[in-house]
Formats: structure tokens, C-alpha cells, sequence
């Protein structure tokens, strides 16, 4: 995850600050993996974590696995690092029908932090700057993160592009619970489960845009197998949803354990929730819904149009609590990633893409017929001008044009254009990002 800006932790009973000058500062690229301690450390106090802690040790060890000397930068300072950033290739859902998704590669960018003690001279401009280069070199389309804070990532032209909602099943109201066979899911140990969520879940991705890949180590790290550290506050109940042609849906909870004989009764607090099939996500709410010794159900980071409300007998019973921006995506190829996705209607039309860094300006021709998309630099008339920051928050469909052009950057040449723009870019389902990075 891209961070705020954060405190350095203090060298020894008494912290001494010493001034210094911008041209002291160091920007190091390739970052040498005998550099991982020192340089999570760092980032960890931005984190709010104690660098000494255990916690941070294990924070070490996994990153350590994860480790590219090559997608890994550093600022220096005086022997010290004082900023972090790491990125990894990942693949992301984008829009292709209805119900189906392609995939583009995007540059992932985590871990960004700069040390209190060293703001305003420049080391995330330097740093990020450096990284979307490379990503662009790469022939990465895109860059994504997800912010810790609004103000910072605009300035490089990235914006919000996915909604995340939390939601609260009030199990103590009659009408929380909804049809389904609970007998279909199985509960298994934390081993097996990992052997199935590969592959459920990355069918189950391609249902929405937005979705980033879980390939590679991502499972066995977040579960702490197969030597990698246990993360603290994992979930004890593990369930698998068997389908007609095997494992489609998983479940992953744990309870709070504050009940009671009396009420309010215990909380249970979902931290994985993937159906693959509308059986099996009816089936998975069914089982929540029907917990016994449990007054609510907690479910973060879920889709902002979560259709169970549909299947509820009394939609009032699942209370939205919190929307937030989640996925934020920064356009680095234009022709490569609109050509890479499919629109609500066939159509032509002209952009002038205006990006202040210069990564991806220049006048494009978008041609669909609905199946298939084209995208090359036109020297046409553009029909309409947009900066890139607006394309990059309507790419997926999580926002309208109609609703940022008020905002600014987006400027209309040929009448009906910023319409016709809005309704191609717009998806049946809004795009969710489940996976953090």
C-alpha cells in the first residue's frame, strides 16, 4: 500500500535532528536485498509499527521473499534510509462484457514512505518519478496503488478508480436471513483451504473490473505457510463451497468473542468471502446468516452494489457503514490501455489527452463496434480534451465523466461528445479491487 509521509524513528533515547540538504540525499535503484532489514524498518514506522517489534520481524521476512533489487528504490540519507518504494507486476481485471473481464499488466506500486524528518525536499517526486519511468520502459499500460492518504498521488497523476464498501448484517433483526443449502460448504483447516483459493479465486475475479491478481506467493504469505511468517489476526474458520464440478466459493471468519448469556451476542468478522457462482454466493450468505451466538456480521471491502441485498428477506438488515475510495490508477500507454478493454457502445471518438508529466499526452483515435476496441494517435480533431487523471478515474467504470467534468479537465469539441464518452465507458457492474497490495 502507498503511504502518507511518516515519523522516523528516533536514533536513541534523545532524537537529534540534523539538517539536510536536498543534494544529500541519495535516490538508490537497484535497492541490494541485504538492504531488506533496514529499509522495512523504515517503512514500518511509517506504518505506525514499532521497528523493533515482532511483528516487524516478520514483516522482514515476507518482503524479503518478495524481494526485486530492480523494482525496489530508497532515498539515503547520512548512511540512514529515510524513504521506501517497491512495486510488482500484477494483472488487472478490465471491462469485456456483462459478466466477463480481460486482464492488462499493471506496475504496482506499495510500500511508498517518506521519513518526517526529510519532507519537502523532494524524495517522493525523485523516487516515484524514477519508478513510472521504468514502468513506462517496461511497457506497463498502467500504474495503480492504494493510497493512505487523498492529497499525496494526484500530484502524479494518479486518481481513484474503484469504491470500496463495509457493510454490517444485523442478524439480531428478523429479515437478515435468505434461502440457501449451508450443508454445501465444508470446513477445512487453513492447508487445504490455501490448496483450492488459487484457483476459485481467480475464476471468481473475472466476474468484475478492477479485480488485481492473488498469483504467485500471495496466498501462501497472507496465510503464513510454506515458511512464510503467520500474520497476526487471521480467521480460525476456513470453508470451502463444493460446487457441482468441485470447490467454487470460499469463507474465511473469525468471531470476537465478546458474548454473552445475555445479549448483545458476538460479532463475526469476515475476512475472505469469494463465490464463483450465484449458487455458491447465495449459498455463503446463507451460512452467515444463519450463525448461531451471533448478533452482527461484519464484511469490509466489499463490492459497493453487493447483491445480496436482493436476496435478503428485509434489505434493511445489511447497513452500508462506510464507502471509500479504494484502487487508484495512473494511464501510462493510452492506446495500449484502451484498446485493452471493451465498451457499452460501438462509437468513435477523438481524445486529447493532456498529462502534466508528459508520460501519456498526445491525440487519440478510440474506435469500438462494441466487441472489439482500436486505439492509435490520430492528428483528427479531437472531440474531446481530457486530462489524463479523468480517463484514468473512468477506465474501469467506477466513475462517470458526466459527474467529474464539473470538477475540471475535460473539455467538449464536438457537441454530444462528453456524453457519448460517459455511456461507452460505463459497466453493467460497478469495478471492486478485493485484493490489497
Amino acid at each position: 500500500m502507498a503511504a502518507r509521509r511518516a515519523r522516523s524513528p528516533p536514533a536513541g533515547p534523545l532524537a537529534i535532528l540534523v539538517c539536510v540538504s536536498a543534494a544529500e540525499i541519495e535516490i538508490v535503484n537497484p535497492v541490494g536485498p541485504e538492504e531488506t532489514g533496514a529499509w522495512v524498518r523504515t517503512m514500518a514506522t511509517t506504518f505506525l509499527q514499532d521497528p523493533g517489534s515482532e511483528r516487524t520481524v516478520k514483516w522482514i521476512e515476507a518482503v524479503g521473499r518478495l524481494w526485486e533489487p530492480q523494482r525496489a528504490w530508497g532515498a539515503r540519507a547520512g548512511g540512514q534510509w529515510v524513504g521506501t518504494l517497491r512495486t510488482e507486476s500484477r494483472a488487472l481485471t478490465v471491462p469485456e462484457g456483462p459478466h466477463t473481464t480481460a486482464e492488462v499488466r499493471a506496475d504496482a506500486v506499495t510500500n511508498v514512505t517518506v521519513a518526517a524528518t526529510h519532507r519537502r525536499r523532494g524524495i517522493l517526486s525523485r523516487m516515484l518519478g524514477s519508478s513510472l519511468r521504468a514502468a513506462k520502459e517496461r511497457g506497463d499500460p498502467l500504474s495503480m496503488l492504494i493510497a493512505a492518504e487523498w492529497s499525496i498521488y494526484g500530484r502524479f497523476g494518479y486518481a481513484p478508480a474503484t469504491l470500496s464498501a463495509e457493510y454490517v448484517l444485523r442478524r439480531s433483526r428478523a429479515g437478515s436471513a435468505l434461502a440457501g443449502d449451508p450443508s454445501r460448504l465444508r470446513q477445512v483447516d487453513r492447508e487445504e483451504f490455501a490448496g483450492v483459493a488459487l484457483a476459485v479465486f481467480d475464476a471468481a475475479r473475472r466476474d468484475r473490473a478492477g479485480q488485481v491478481d492473488r498469483r504467485g506467493d500471495w496466498w501462501k504469505r497472507v496465510l503464513g505457510l510454506d515458511g512464510y511468517p503467520r500474520p497476526d489476526g487471521l480467521p480460525h474458520n476456513w470453508l470451502i463451497h463444493e460446487g457441482v464440478d468441485g470447490a467454487d466459493g470460499l469463507l474465511a471468519w473469525k468471531a470476537t468473542n465478546h458474548a454473552g448469556l445475555i445479549p448483545p451476542l458476538d460479532t463475526a468478522e469476515v475476512w475472505s468471502l469469494v463465490a464463483g457462482s450465484d449458487t455458491a454466493y447465495r449459498n455463503l450468505w446463507a451460512y452467515l446468516g444463519g450463525l448461531d451466538l451471533i448478533d452482527e456480521v461484519r464484511l469490509p471491502n466489499r463490492p459497493v452494489d453487493e447483491p445480496v441485498r436482493w436476496l435478503l428477506h428485509d434489505a434493511r438488515t445489511l447497513v452500508l457503514t462506510e464507502i471509500v475510495d479504494l484502487l487508484w490508477l495512473r494511464l501510462l500507454d493510452i492506446p495500449a490501455a484502451l484498446a485493452a478493454r471493451r465498451y457499452a457502445t460501438a462509437g468513435e471518438v477523438t481524445l486529447e489527452v493532456h498529462d502534466e508529466a508528459g508520460l501519456a499526452s498526445g491525440r487519440f483515435r478510440l474506435r469500438t463496434d462494441g466487441g472489439e476496441a482500436s486505439c492509435e494517435p490520430t492528428d483528427r480533431p479531437a472531440d474531446l480534451e481530457i486530462a489524463q487523471r479523468r480517463l484514468a478515474s473512468i477506465y474501469l467504470g467506477g466513475f462517470r465523466l458526466l459527474e467529474l467534468a464539473g470538477a475540471g479537465g475535460v473539455r467538449e469539441h464536438t457537441p454530444g461528445a462528453l456524453a457519448k464518452v460517459d455511456l461507452m465507458f460505463s459497466t453493467p457492474l460497478a469495478p471492486w479491487n478485493a485484493t490489497w497490495f
